[in-house]
C-alpha cells in the first residue's frame, strides 16, 4: 500500500547569482513544514469530499431503516470508527488499528444480517475495507470487487434463519453490493485526485530545484570567467618574480609581486560583485527576479510599481532581495505583494504561521536599516496574526543617488 513516486531530494549549499541561498531556497520553499501543509490540505479535501457524498445516504437509509434506537447506536458506533480510520487516510498505508476496525465492523455487519438489523450496518464496514482495498495499486479493481462481494455475502445470511424474498434480498445482498461499489468509488475517486495533487506539488518542488541548479551553474560559469584569467596570469607572474628574486634583481621582482598583489584585489572585488549581483542591483531587476522566484517556489506574487522605479537608490532593490531571501527561508506564502516606488518599496506575505515569532530577530534587513538611516531614509518591520511587511523608504533627495552601497548582506 506504499506509494511508489520518488520523494524529492534536498541539494547542497551554495549562493546564486541573484544572492539567494539555493539550498535555503529548497528548505524554505519546497521541503519540510511546507510540503507538510498542503499534503495535510488536500488529505483534508479529500477527507470531506468523501464525507459529504456518504454521509447524506447514511443518516438518511438509518432514519429509513433502523426500527429501534439499539440498532441506530449500533450503526453510529461503527460510523464512528470509520471515520477515526478516515482521519488518518493516507496514500502510503495504515496502522493496524485499521485492521482491527474492518474486522470489527465485518462481525457487526454479519451479526446484524443475521438479526435482520438494519442494512445500512454495512456502510462502515464497507468504507474502512473501501479504504483498505484502495491502496492497493496493483489489482485494485479485484480489490474493490471482491470486498463488495464479501459484503453481500455477509449480508445473504440474513436469508438462513427465514424464507429468501425479493424484499429481503435486496435489502441484505443488492443494496450492500451496490452501496460497497459506490463507497469504494467515492474513494478511489478522492484517492485519484489526491494522487494527481501530490503529483503536481512533487513537479512543482522538481522545478524549483532546476531553477536553482540553473543559477548555480550560471554562478559557476561566471566564476570560472572572473577566476580563470587571473589565476593562470598570478601564477605566470609568481614564477617570473621567483626568477628574478633569484638572479637578485629585488626592484623587479618587488614591482612584479605588487601587480600580483593587485590582481589578487581585482579578484576578490569581481568575486564580491558577483557574489552579490551588484552588477545588475537595480529595482526593475530585483522584482522581475522576486516574480521568477516566486513562480519557481509556487507563490502567487503582485507586484505594483511606479514608471519611476526605474531610478530607484539600489539600497531598495537590497531590501527587495533581502525580503525575498528569508520569506523563501524563513516563511512559507501563499501570496506576497509588492508595492514600490524609486523612493519607497513594501513587502508583505502571508506566511507568517500562529507560533512565529511576533518580533523576529533581524540579522541582514538589520544593517541594511543602519544604511538606510545614514542614506536619509528607514526600514520597519510589522506583522500581523499571519502576514509579515518589510516597508522601506529613502528621501527623495537621496533618489538616484547610485553610488556604491556597500556589500551585500546576509539573510535574516
Amino acid at each position: 500500500m506504499t506509494d511508489t513516486e520518488p520523494a524529492e531530494s534536498e541539494t547542497g549549499t551554495g549562493t546564486g547569482p541573484t544572492g539567494v541561498d539555493p539550498a535555503a531556497t529548497v528548505r524554505g520553499a519546497g521541503a519540510g513544514t511546507d510540503a507538510g501543509t498542503a499534503a495535510a490540505r488536500v488529505r483534508r479535501a479529500a477527507m470531506f469530499t468523501a464525507l459529504a457524498a456518504i454521509a447524506p445516504l447514511c443518516v438518511v437509509g438509518v432514519a429509513l431503516t433502523a426500527s429501534t434506537r439499539l440498532e441506530g447506536l449500533i450503526v453510529a458506533v461503527g460510523l464512528v470508527l470509520a471515520l477515526g480510520v478516515l482521519r488518518e487516510w493516507s496514500l502510503d498505508g495504515y496502522t493496524r488499528t485499521a485492521v482491527f476496525t474492518l474486522a470489527f465492523t465485518g462481525v457487526n455487519w454479519l451479526v446484524a444480517a443475521l438479526t435482520a438489523a438494519s442494512p445500512i450496518t454495512f456502510v462502515p464496514f464497507a468504507l474502512i475495507g473501501s479504504l483498505l482495498a484502495s491502496g492497493r495499486r496493483r489489482h485494485r479493481k479485484l480489490w474493490v470487487g471482491a470486498l463488495a462481494v464479501v459484503v453481500a455475502a455477509s449480508g445473504a445470511t440474513a436469508l438462513l434463519p427465514r424464507p429468501p424474498t425479493v424484499l429481503l434480498v435486496g435489502q441484505y445482498v443488492l443494496l450492500p453490493l451496490l452501496g460497497t461499489l459506490f463507497v469504494a468509488g467515492v474513494i478511489v475517486v478522492c484517492e485519484y485526485g489526491w494522487t494527481v495533487v501530490r503529483r503536481l506539488e512533487r513537479a512543482r518542488e522538481t522545478e524549483r530545484e532546476l531553477a536553482i541548479a540553473h543559477e548555480r551553474m550560471r554562478f559557476a560559469g561566471d566564476l570560472h570567467d572572473i577566476h580563470g584569467h587571473s589565476l593562470h596570469v598570478i601564477k605566470l607572474k609568481a614564477a617570473y618574480a621567483q626568477t628574478l628574486v633569484r638572479s637578485g634583481d629585488t626592484a623587479a621582482a618587488e614591482a612584479e609581486l605588487a601587480e600580483i598583489r593587485g590582481l589578487a584585489a581585482d579578484a576578490i572585488t569581481s568575486t564580491r560583485e558577483l557574489a552579490h549581483a551588484r552588477h545588475q542591483l537595480n529595482l526593475p531587476a530585483e522584482l522581475e527576479n522576486t516574480r521568477r522566484l516566486g513562480e519557481a517556489a509556487g507563490i502567487a506574487v503582485e507586484i505594483r510599481y511606479d514608471p519611476d522605479a526605474d531610478r530607484a537608490h539600489p539600497l531598495l532593490a537590497q531590501v527587495l532581495r533581502e525580503a525575498t531571501t528569508n520569506l523563501l527561508r524563513h516563511a512559507h506564502p501563499r501570496t506576497v505583494g509588492i508595492t514600490a516606488s524609486s523612493a519607497r518599496i513594501e513587502i508583505t506575505n502571508d506566511g507568517l504561521t500562529a507560533d512565529a515569532d511576533p518580533e523576529p530577530e533581524l540579522s541582514g534587513l538589520a544593517r541594511l536599516r543602519d544604511r538606510l538611516v545614514a542614506a536619509g531614509g528607514d526600514l520597519h518591520v510589522s506583522t500581523t496574526r499571519t502576514t509579515f511587511t518589510v516597508a522601506a523608504h529613502l528621501d527623495r533627495s537621496a533618489v538616484g543617488d547610485h553610488r556604491d552601497t556597500g556589500p551585500g548582506t546576509e539573510s535574516r
